[in-house]
C-alpha cells in the first residue's frame, strides 16, 4: 500500500469534492493505485491512461486497450485487466458475518443446503468464497448486487458460475492468498486455464 495518494485526473478529483471524506479517501486512493499499476503495465504516464471511473460504476478503459475491473476491502486493492470482460472480487478472510443467515437472505435453497452440515468455521469459508466468485461475476456482467446476487449460482468446487435469469455463464478462480480470498469472473470460453496473479 502507497504512502501517500497517488495522481488522479482532474474528472477524479472533481468527484473526490462531492464524496463524503471517507468514500472520497478510498475513491482517490483506490483511482490512483489503478493509474499506477496501469502505468506500469502499458508504459504510459499515469494521468494519460484512457480511464473512466466513476463512484458506483464500472471502471472502463479507451477502446482496444482491454477490460479493466476493481475491487478493494479493508487493506486491499485487486485489480484485474484482461483482453475480454472481466470482474474480480477481494475480502479478508476473517471478515465478521453471520454465515447461515447471510446465505439464507442471499443464496439459492441449494446453496444453503450445502453449509447445513458444516461446522460454523466451515460454513462461513464457503459462504465467503460463494460471496466473492458471485460478486466478481457480477461486476463481469455490470450488474447490480441488490438484483443479481441471489441470481448467480456457483455450486462448491465448480469452475464456473451462471446466472439464471439472464443466462449468463462465466468461468471463475477463486483463491487464497495470506489474509484474503479473492475471486476472478471471466468469458466462459476464455483459454485462460488460470489467471496470472501479481502481488505487490
Amino acid at each position: 500500500m502507497p504512502s501517500k495518494l497517488l495522481p488522479i485526473s482532474n474528472e477524479e478529483k472533481k468527484w473526490v469534492q462531492k464524496l463524503s471524506p471517507r468514500r472520497g479517501l478510498t475513491y482517490h486512493f483506490s483511482r490512483g493505485c489503478l493509474r499506477h499499476a496501469m502505468s506500469n503495465m502499458t508504459g504510459l504516464e499515469p494521468l494519460d491512461i484512457p480511464l473512466k471511473a466513476d463512484p458506483g460504476e464500472s471502471p472502463s478503459l479507451a477502446e482496444g486497450l482491454g477490460h479493466i475491473s476493481m475491487s478493494h476491502c479493508s487493506d486491499a486493492l485487486f485489480i484485474g485487466w484482461s483482453a475480454a470482460k472481466i470482474g474480480v472480487d477481494i475480502e479478508r478472510k476473517d471478515r465478521q458475518f453471520q454465515a447461515h443467515k447471510l446465505s439464507k437472505r442471499f443464496f439459492s435453497q441449494y446453496e444453503n443446503c450445502e453449509i447445513d452440515d458444516l461446522t460454523p468455521s466451515q460454513a462461513k469459508e464457503l459462504v465467503l468464497k460463494r460471496w466473492v466468485i458471485k460478486e466478481a461475476a457480477i461486476k463481469w456482467q455490470s450488474g447490480k448486487i441488490a438484483t443479481d446476487i441471489n441470481q448467480w449460482i456457483w455450486e462448491n468446487k465448480s469452475s464456473f458460475a451462471y446466472h439464471k435469469k439472464l443466462g449468463h455463464k462465466v468461468k471463475v478462480y477463486e483463491q487464497n492468498h495470506d489474509q484474503w480470498t479473492f475471486a476472478i469472473a471471466l468469458d466462459v470460453d476464455s483459454v485462460t486455464s488460470k489467471p496470472i496473479i501479481c502481488l505487490n
